[in-house]
């Protein structure tokens, strides 16, 4: 009787390890993606090697790193970074502001933009609309969480409830408005200026504006890194955080 045991043995031996992904050199908040995209795009032009790059939420990517991934670099919220470095210190030397950005309304290229100028024509602008795409603030979006926060200081947060199309990231309600799915979005302003077949509508009035200051924090010391950071606060870094609507830091 043939033996079975090469079978059996190939049954149980262990399978090879696959191969695991690299990790991404950059964690970056959803506000920095299309300035980060376009520098990439640069590099890989240039014939240069092109860091991965991963995008996420605020919160969400904070709480990797919390949970102990050590990409190369970051660019998250200045509050982030500052709980980052409460638990790991990171040099001074090592941050450097990219810009400021405020919360706005997107809506699909072509429709009329209501007005939000104030806080009562916001109100009215969102009680008139059917649906409300919003990044969900329980995956630690800032521009979801602050609109939140924004629709109880306007007394709407019931009335807009039943309204909300949470979504897990503000480019994915930008990218909704884009397709006619909603005809508003929320999300940070950099992630609405420029893109296709959406419109900004406007930033949120003065007296409700939440403005985020976000920063690049290098956490792997070394020279590929340091000449990441310096590409990113170049000229040419500065203008493309400039051209999807980054404002100075100062």
């Amino acid at each position: 009787m043939p033996t079975r045991r090469p079978l059996l043995a190939a049954l149980i031996a262990p399978a090879p390890l696959l191969a695991q992904a690299p990790a991404p050199a950059i964690l970056a908040a959803g506000a920095t993606k299309h300035a980060v995209e376009e520098l990439q795009q640069a590099l890989r032009a240039a014939g240069q090697p092109v860091p991965e790059a991963a995008f996420d939420t605020v919160g969400a990517l904070r709480d990797r790193v919390l949970a102990g991934e050590r990409p190369v670099l970051v660019l998250l919220s200045a509050e982030a970074i500052a709980a980052i470095a409460r638990r790991n210190p990171i040099p001074p030397g090592n941050i450097a502001a990219v810009g400021r950005t405020g919360v706005g309304l997107a809506a699909p290229a072509g429709h009329p933009a209501p007005d939000i100028s104030t806080p009562d024509a916001l109100r009215a602008a969102l009680l008139a609309a059917e649906a409300v795409a919003v990044a969900d603030p329980a995956r630690g979006a800032t521009a979801g969480r602050h609109f939140m926060a924004v629709l109880d200081r306007l007394g709407i947060a019931e009335a807009m409830r039943p309204r909300l199309r949470l979504v897990p990231f503000g480019v994915e309600g930008v990218a909704m408005a884009g397709r006619g799915e909603v005809p508003l979005a929320v999300s940070q302003a950099t992630e609405i200026t420029d893109r296709p077949g959406v419109r900004l509508v406007g930033l949120l009035p003065d007296s409700l504006q939440l403005w985020t200051l976000y920063q690049a924090a290098l956490l792997q010391d070394g020279e590929d890194g340091r000449a990441l950071l310096r590409r990113l606060t170049s000229e040419a870094g500065k203008a493309a955080f400039g051209r999807i609507g980054f404002r100075p830091a100062g």
